[in-house]
């Protein structure tokens, strides 16, 4: 696939997360961002929280490789993702029905902790996170996607290239935005 036509894909798919958390979350009160479906089901406001402790590893690692995109060599006309990065985004993304095609243990240190959660600063960060992701996606044009590695939420065991990074991402986050 075109890398422009990649990273404007990411960045669609961003903005419509960014959409539905501001139409059907941000109206809501703190009681009903709080409020689990079930009893071992997370909140919207863990969800979210769930999604800026993962963030916090990937954004900042992606900034970095836009500020130092120079040391990376020019983006290639196409593509391709790693073997490692197919299988992570298709693991993580929801179906096109918006199901879920099967759950994955969250590592305990992205758990949130939901008795120090402040609903909306929680929310309010996560939009914050979601227009860093638009502005790493801009810094990201005519910089390869392959050659910066980025070290995952599983630890410096396993990287991927920034733009396999860059759709788990996404990913992650459409899966726990339809989750919420």
């Amino acid at each position: 696939m075109k890398s422009q036509y990649f990273l404007e894909e990411r960045e669609k798919e961003t903005l419509e997360i960014v959409g539905i958390v501001e139409s059907e979350f941000s109206a809501l009160t703190t009681d009903q961002l709080n409020i689990k479906p079930a009893g071992d089901k997370w909140s919207i406001s863990e969800c979210l929280a769930h999604l800026n402790l993962t963030l916090n590893i990937y954004i900042p690692q992606m900034q970095k490789v836009v500020e130092e995109k120079e040391k990376y060599g020019i983006q290639k006309e196409n593509f391709s993702y790693s073997a490692i990065g197919k299988m992570a985004v298709k693991a993580m993304q929801p179906k096109t029905d918006k199901s879920i095609g099967f759950k994955i243990k969250t590592f305990k240190r992205l758990n949130p902790e939901r008795a120090e959660m402040d609903a909306r600063a929680t929310m309010n960060s996560f939009l914050d996170f979601q227009r860093a992701t638009i502005e790493v996606i801009h810094g990201l044009k005519n910089t390869s996607l392959s050659k910066p590695k980025i070290i995952t939420a599983a630890g410096p065991i396993l990287k991927m290239g920034i733009g396999d990074a860059l759709h788990f991402m996404v990913a992650h986050n459409q899966r726990h935005i339809v989750q919420a």
